[in-house]
């Protein structure tokens, strides 16, 4: 559903589970937090390797635990954390209604509406996948590709004209 004339995208999309997974696991793993994450893991590892654990079973038995924590576990206790929110949120519970223009995002559900203004929007991240709208540093709206998938170009388009703050998008 696309109005060439005004650039104005509509689609409805429920959030599913894998949709918040990959928000989490974006926000977890980039920027200095992967690179802290791997370090502690990489260095788990050599000091695994390399018999720091002095022979004793509850060292070696920390260092693979601190090993598997940021390559493992995280991600496991993120794809439970993201299946709980879609579960519990009863925005998730039901298909929302997107329109996307160059005033904003609006979101509706029901009688209930909400817009996000441009100005509003902290900064743009588009991943194969999604589109992420941050309001601020770890809140943000997901707009899954999947939703409107024949008009990603539109999208970019308006994000190009009308975003404000940090955009990360495809050329």
């Amino acid at each position: 559903m696309e109005n060439e004339q005004s650039n104005e995208i509509l689609f409805s999309y429920q959030t599913k589970v894998s949709d918040m997974y990959r928000f989490l696991m974006q926000y977890s793993y980039s920027g200095m937090r992967a690179v802290v994450n791997l370090v502690i893991s990489i260095g788990a590892i050599v000091l695994l390797c390399s018999g720091a654990d002095g022979g004793y079973a509850f060292n070696k038995a920390l260092l693979i635990i601190i090993a598997a924590l940021f390559t493992v576990i995280q991600p496991v206790l993120l794809y439970y954390k993201a299946a709980k929110q879609v579960k519990l949120t009863p925005m998730f519970q039901q298909p929302l209604d997107y329109t996307i223009n160059d005033t904003g995002v609006t979101v509706r559900l029901k009688e209930e509406e909400m817009v996000l203004a441009w100005e509003d929007v902290y900064k743009i991240v588009e991943t194969k996948k999604d589109f992420y709208f941050y309001m601020s540093f770890n809140r943000a709206h997901i707009l899954p590709k999947e939703g409107f998938a024949d008009q990603c170009a539109v999208m970019r388009e308006l994000i190009r004209k009308n975003a404000k703050g940090i955009v990360k998008i495809k050329k």
